[in-house]
């Protein structure tokens, strides 16, 4: 224990320096001085080594640029042909980014809803058996792997759309307390079962509550009160962490873009420093957004406070539905003449992008570039950039 918690506070006292500069007078003279940063510890005292090192890593790599990532990229995918592929042997070998670039993402989403309630698949349809065994190939190619978690509303057993007030009956006091016990309970479980060839459980960034500074979900402003949002982040993390001995996991805050207009909206639901290990950004191009513009600003923003708490900022969740295709909405430049416009010069930490579901005509949506699409050349391009990182970009994530 001892040993642990001093390579977590070497990790923490590690510096960067960083090209942001100030001005201070000397003798009459402006003197430029640079500002150093240092990464906080992670919120678990006790967090697994292959954890720690994962955090530190990704810290060190903020000097190259940003990782990017997509949504279930391995599990299937989208063909120009209107085709969508499937993964059928569990090798995780393919994914639309691979198709195109001849490397997977960065850093590899998933979607865990459906587990609280003990389901087989998550609300996508995808199987938790086989989310399972994508992890683990994910890890073991030296990728990152993150999660959220689009929880059922405990009082209705609804969806996470469903917003009927539920905040303030599962968390300590609460009448459904005990139930939402059991949901932890089942997401525990599926998270200890997360484990590399050695044993050791996968480090994962865990995104849960997301987007709670609108009223989409039932955890989201307008359904739960901020008191009440704070005491669920709180307790969610106790009980993972504490309660059932879960170290594995780098927990990140991600307020929506949609509803966020100043600092003090970023942080009016915050649950506090000891709780949060990223700050993250939940930033869609949708139409009327100006997402260049106030996408940028947001950005700069989240990475002065992401600074000043010493943690790192990351583009959690971004893209542009379908290309808008189905609309004038449309940019086939979009990866370099916007998202790569709002990540490059800031420290992001990665930017991820929504999954390849299915194509409009089918009735479903897709997010990133695949064989075919309207963008697929800009996309190549923005591959191309030193300060866009792939998986064969990365150092090792789980090495000192």
């Amino acid at each position: 224990m001892i040993l642990r918690k001093a390579m977590i506070l070497a990790s923490a006292l590690s510096l960067i320096v960083v090209g942001c500069e100030c001005c201070s007078k000397s003798g009459g003279n402006l003197v430029q001085k640079k500002e150093t940063l240092t990464l906080a510890p992670l919120i678990d005292e006790e967090a697994t080594s292959l954890t720690v090192s994962l955090h530190g890593n990704m810290w060190k790599l903020l000097d190259r640029g940003t990782m990017f990532g997509a949504q279930i990229p391995t599990l299937y995918g989208l063909d120009g042909g209107k085709a969508k592929w499937y993964d059928t042997d569990g090798k995780a070998e393919h994914s639309d980014t691979k198709y195109l670039i001849g490397t997977h993402p960065a850093v590899c989403g998933w979607e865990i809803s459906g587990i609280e309630t003990g389901q087989e698949l998550n609300i996508d349809k995808e199987n938790f058996n086989d989310i399972r065994t994508h992890i683990q190939a994910a890890y073991r190619r030296g990728a990152v792997n993150t999660m959220s978690w689009h929880c059922a509303n405990p009082v209705t057993d609804g969806n996470s759309w469903d917003p009927t007030r539920a905040v303030y009956a599962i968390i300590p006091g609460g009448y459904l307390n005990g139930k939402f016990n059991s949901y932890l309970d089942h997401v525990a479980a599926f998270i200890s079962s997360l484990k590399t060839d050695d044993g050791e459980l996968i480090p994962i960034i865990f995104r849960p509550w997301h987007e709670h500074t609108g009223a989409g979900f039932w955890w989201g402003k307008g359904n739960a009160t901020k008191d009440e949002f704070i005491a669920l982040w709180q307790y969610t993390v106790k009980y993972l962490r504490d309660e059932k001995g879960l170290h594995n996991l780098i927990w990140a805050y991600s307020p929506d873009m949609c509803h966020l207009s100043s600092r003090n909206d970023y942080l009016e639901y915050w649950p506090g420093d000891e709780y949060v290990d990223i700050l993250g950004l939940d930033a869609y191009d949708r139409e009327g957004q100006n997402y260049g513009h106030r996408g940028l600003q947001l950005v700069r923003m989240a990475n002065v406070i992401a600074a000043e708490k010493h943690k790192m900022f990351a583009l959690t969740e971004t893209g542009l539905e379908n290309n808008a295709e189905t609309s004038a909405w449309n940019n086939k430049k979009w990866w370099t003449t916007m998202l790569h416009h709002i990540i490059a010069g800031q420290r992001v930490s990665f930017a991820l992008v929504w999954r390849n579901g299915d194509f409009p005509s089918n009735g479903g949506h897709y997010f990133n570039a695949f064989r075919g699409c309207w963008s697929e050349d800009d996309f190549v391009k923005f591959a191309g950039y030193d300060d866009v990182l792939f998986e064969r970009d990365l150092p090792k994530m789980y090495e000192r």
